[in-house]
């Protein structure tokens, strides 16, 4: 009979399905390792069992391998990693260790680097956002964004990233329609702006303060003329121009005001 075990607990699995997750509806409910109210489902007819995410939207890793809505055969040894947590399936019982067999990723390192405008962030927390709203992490200068476009999150012994804006995410020019599991180099596209995913330290200089980049609406803004002044104010400042009605008004009265005074 196989089983499966999170190194502290160990469950043994009957024919049927087995739903793992953080609520109550799953058949084995572990809080514990950060796991969507039902995260994945084992199948298991005798010594044959697969595993698949209950929903497109929950992240299941099975040794390093992203699975997608397809059941995935299991295979003595395999290593489950979902949520903060990493279980092993077993085909026979599994020993135990005090330390357990968690995925925690919080001492991993990894960034986020925008070459064309110098700037690197570092995924130092457990989600980052990312979009035109100032209150993410790295903000998009760009108005075809989403406010808050995409997020990346530390999750499944890894950094995944979660599309969230209706302008679209690719990556590696794919279109990414649900969570994609980062690999290094992994060139991100939100909108004209594109993020490389590395776990090599970039310059220091690179950590600094965001350098905005140029928008799209660069080359219709008005070409400044000197400082705080541009084409437009330039125009509106310039002294108007003499009407000729004006002149010959001024000259009629000169010459009637000459003839009363020579008779």
């Amino acid at each position: 009979m196989p089983w499966l075990s999170d190194g502290l607990t160990a469950r043994e699995l009957h024919d049927g399905e087995v739903i793992v997750g953080s609520g109550s509806e799953a058949t084995w409910r572990v809080p514990s390792a950060d796991l969507m109210p039902r995260h994945f489902l084992v199948l298991v007819h005798g010594l044959n069992a697969s595993i698949r995410p209950f929903t497109t939207d929950n992240v299941v890793v099975v040794n390093g391998r992203q699975l997608s809505g397809a059941p995935w055969t299991l295979h003595d040894g395999d290593i489950i990693a979902a949520g903060n947590g990493r279980f092993i399936y077993n085909e026979e019982t599994p020993r135990l260790t005090p330390s357990g067999v968690g995925s925690d990723t919080s001492n991993r390192v990894a960034y986020l680097v925008n070459e064309r405008a110098d700037a690197a962030y570092r995924l130092a927390s457990r989600s980052t956002g990312i979009g035109r709203d100032q209150s993410n992490v790295v903000v998009i200068r760009d108005p075809t964004a989403s406010r808050f476009h995409a997020e990346i999150r530390r999750e499944a012994g890894g950094f995944v990233l979660h599309a969230r804006g209706s302008a679209g995410t690719t990556v590696n020019d794919h279109r990414v329609a649900g969570p994609w599991m980062l690999e290094e180099g992994d060139r991100i596209e939100i909108a004209y702006t594109v993020l490389r995913f590395t776990s090599e330290a970039p310059p220091e200089k690179q950590l600094t303060a965001e350098q905005p980049e140029p928008s799209r609406d660069s080359q219709t803004r008005p070409t400044p003329i000197n400082d705080g002044m541009t084409i437009e104010s330039a125009v509106v400042a310039s002294p108007p121009h003499r009407r000729p009605g004006v002149l010959i008004a001024i000259a009629l009265l000169i010459a009637i005001a000459l003839w009363f005074w020579l008779r």
